[in-house]
């Protein structure tokens, strides 16, 4: 069952300018499960004054993700093993889409609050995403998630 599209206040500082930095592809579809949108959503406004960017980017893939039930399958979820490719590199990523509270720099761990992590929550398979890397546009593929 899914509940519909989300709607959260607009308090990140960068989020009107979100749009102009991602002008060439179309966004994808997300689908995010009740229980990490709720988390997701804690953490972004926890942490808007030390990492506003990010914070802003998590706040706007909030806003337009499709929201479902946690028993329903979602797209890539929190905890979720998620394999994707970063630009045109030939290699396969594979790591886990993990909360802050995990121990950083673990082998695998993609935080949620660091650019791959925020662009790989709710994305389906053979969907791409792009954002903004200290100027240079990177793009994000998921090819499989969820064991």
């Amino acid at each position: 069952m899914h509940l519909g599209r989300a709607t959260i206040r607009q308090n990140a500082p960068f989020a009107s300018d979100l749009a102009r930095l991602f002008p060439s592809l179309p966004l994808p579809d997300i689908l995010i499960n009740t229980d990490d949108y709720n988390r997701v959503l804690l953490l972004a406004e926890r942490f808007s004054a030390r990492m506003p960017y990010v914070s802003a980017y998590l706040e706007r893939e909030l806003e337009r993700a499709e929201v479902c039930q946690p028993w329903d399958p979602a797209g890539v979820s929190m905890g979720h093993r998620v394999m994707f490719r970063l630009d045109d590199e030939p290699l396969t990523r594979l790591g886990r889409l993990t909360y802050p509270n995990q121990p950083f720099g673990n082998r695998g761990n993609v935080p949620i609050l660091g650019p791959v992590g925020a662009a790989l929550i709710g994305m389906h398979r053979n969907s791409t995403i792009e954002w903004l890397d200290d100027g240079a546009t990177r793009t994000l593929t998921v090819l499989d998630y969820g064991w």
